[in-house]
């Protein structure tokens, strides 16, 4: 992270936290080695210790970091392999013996309550041991959410507990009460930190904007799962609650970022106004990024991986693309510009829509990719992105290839210094329209200081909310849409589709809005127009102009009245899977009763009934 300086022994400490496993999680935490009467009298103290845990606090939700990951099992992405797990029917219901989600954050939960119960120590309390230690309150209300997200309500502990103590084992609460938590916490971070900029909230380090834009999070998250779920009367439900406390805390935590940052957002050069935010080496300079990791191959930090364009295999599936807006802001369905769209020409169909739909992929017209991106070393794939590897049985790229978030500079794919955004206002304005619309109080100047300010941005058609509501359009809950809400309510989700496309959200959007098996069940990821990349690839000058030497051409050229690749005329790279080779496949599919929420471990179940005689429910559907 940029100017933060780590204390070595604490991070030490915390990495044999993290690594530490046992049957349960609390049961073998070593003894903190910063424990003498000394320690957490300064305020550096306190800015060390968060040192440690900025590591674990300050990363990307997805397992790596590559762009495919963060939105891969929904129907945004569409990849070379099928992922298993949830999306396979009759995949047994037997609960995971332990989680890495589980461990972790109650280990991470463990040393932040070992820093908040020693801030009493502090002998000087003013604004600058009071900012590290409302960094504090924000990581403990993030690791909370992490846990949340992941398994609903869970155990609550806000301090540090003996091995011996009854305490450590604590039946789960609601999510309601964890949620209600993570607010207070937030709340009082809010209060503690500084604004950007304003020292020693420096660059890299957590904030006050950081902190309202988390709130606006967790309370729409909750806010809607409740919602949603109670009058869905699904497994989830949370009774006797309709979400409008948590959907209220997302308004005002909006409304006080808004007073600060009105409608400054990052603008990026001309054609990649919206894109280049992700194509950045210092992301967190960027006017609206509240906070980015940094990294520098060359000093060391670790090493970003984006792949984006540059490599397959993953694509945007035809469903997210049909979702973008049209170049006259109306969707496909009633816009006039959608007779005129080639869906034989990729350019065609990028360039008539929503300029963030070009932003996000790399269209044909902007030439040969080893051109555009003149500093890496690109092997020869095709401009169009569809090719056979030698001894491999498979379409590896499904079509469109992503721009968003490709390394422009850098001469390696897989190690450079792109920055990573972690909170941005973009989101935080999407959070507050949503909380908005569902709460039936979104207005005109609403919209107009949140969509219309990302819109702006582009040159996209503004919104207008009148307008919107009089459309005469069917939204069906297999797009992720609410057929009995408002106009307004399905088009801020369409809204946040295509603004957050492939940062992660899609997966917890769909689960709080409880539309998970409305939209995946029987689901057949495609994308591209199938025949017009064959047809590319079978004429030998397209191949040569490509860069694919003459000896290497069988790996790429199709037989004419193949049929292998595609489902209704639009390409597949999982075309040998039976679940997804034809109009009549099963598709994916999970279990509507049980995969909204993971398994609480298995081990931990155990060891809380063996320790305490606590039982520690199991989630819905898990035996």
């Amino acid at each position: 992270m940029k100017h933060i300086k780590f204390n070595k022994n604490i991070i030490v400490v915390l990495l044999l936290t993290i690594m530490s496993c046992s049957d349960d999680f609390l049961d073998r935490f070593p003894e903190d080695a910063a424990s003498d009467a000394t320690f957490f009298t300064k305020a550096s103290d306190f800015e060390n210790f968060a040192n440690g845990l900025y590591g674990v606090a300050i990363r990307r939700r997805g397992q790596s970091n590559h762009f495919e990951t963060l939105d891969s099992n929904t129907d945004n992405v569409v990849t070379a392999s099928i992922y298993t797990g949830i999306y396979e029917r009759n995949n047994p219901s037997i609960a995971s013996q332990t989680d890495g989600t589980w461990n972790n954050n109650y280990s991470y939960i463990r040393s932040v309550n070992y820093m908040l119960n020693n801030q009493d120590k502090l002998l000087a309390r003013d604004a600058t041991g009071d900012h590290f230690i409302g960094e504090g309150y924000f990581m403990r209300a993030m690791f909370y959410f992490n846990l949340l997200q992941r398994f609903g309500g869970v155990p609550y502990i806000d301090e540090v507990l003996g091995t011996e103590s009854e305490d450590l084992y604590k039946p789960r609460e609601s999510r309601e009460f964890i949620a209600t938590k993570i607010i207070e916490d937030l709340d009082e971070a809010i209060s503690l930190l500084q604004w950007q900029g304003t020292a020693p909230a420096v660059q890299g380090r957590i904030n006050k904007e950081a902190a309202l834009h988390l709130k606006t999070r967790v309370g729409l998250y909750e806010g809607s799962w409740e919602r949603y779920h109670g009058i869905k009367g699904t497994p989830f439900a949370v009774s006797g609650s309709d979400g409008s406390v948590f959907l209220n805390a997302a308004v005002d935590a909006g409304n006080a970022l808004m007073a600060k940052q009105g409608n400054t957002i990052y603008i990026g050069p001309a054609g990649d106004e919206y894109s280049r935010m992700f194509n950045n080496d210092d992301g967190g300079s960027l006017p609206g990024v509240f906070l980015a990791r940094d990294y520098n191959v060359a000093l060391g930090q670790g090493g970003n991986r984006p792949r984006g364009a540059i490599t397959p295999p993953f694509s945007l599936t035809k469903s997210a693309v049909d979702n973008y807006l049209m170049s006259d802001g109306l969707p496909q369905e009633i816009s006039t510009v959608t007779a005129g769209v080639d869906i034989a020409n990729q350019n065609s169909v990028i360039n008539t829509r929503d300029p963030r739909l070009r932003q996000t992929l790399y269209a044909p017209d902007r030439g040969q990719r080893q051109d555009f991106f003149a500093n890496l070393n690109i092997s020869a794939e095709g401009v169009r992105g569809i090719y056979w590897p030698a001894g491999y049985n498979r379409l590896v790229s499904p079509g469109y290839f992503v721009l968003k978030g490709a390394p422009l500079t850098t001469v390696t794919i897989d190690l450079n210094d792109i920055d990573d955004v972690i909170y941005r206002y973009g989101e935080s304005l999407l959070n507050y329209a949503e909380a908005k619309a569902i709460l039936g109080t979104i207005t005109q100047t609403d919209i107009d200081n949140t969509v219309n300010v990302l819109r702006g941005r582009v040159g996209a058609a503004n919104m207008n909310l009148a307008t919107v509501n009089g459309w005469n359009i069917t939204y069906l809950e297999k797009d992720g849409y609410d057929p009995s809400a408002d106009n307004i309510v399905n088009e801020i989700r369409r809204e946040r589709r295509m603004e957050l496309m492939l940062e992660g959200f899609r997966s917890d959007d769909l689960k709080r809005w409880a539309v998970y098996e409305d939209v995946i069940n029987g689901y057949i990821p495609v994308s591209a127009y199938y025949q017009e990349l064959v047809d590319y690839h079978n004429i030998d000058q397209n191949l040569i102009d490509s860069q694919w030497a003459p000896g290497t051409w069988s790996e790429v050229k199709y037989f004419e009245g193949s049929n292998s690749g595609q489902v209704n005329g639009y390409l597949t790279p999982l075309w040998q899977e039976p679940d997804f080779n034809s109009p009549t496949s099963d598709g994916y599919y999970i279990e509507p009763g049980r995969d909204y929420l993971n398994s609480i471990p298995q081990v931990e179940i155990e060891h809380y009934l063996d320790k305490a005689n606590v039982e520690l429910t199991q989630n819905p559907g898990w035996i």
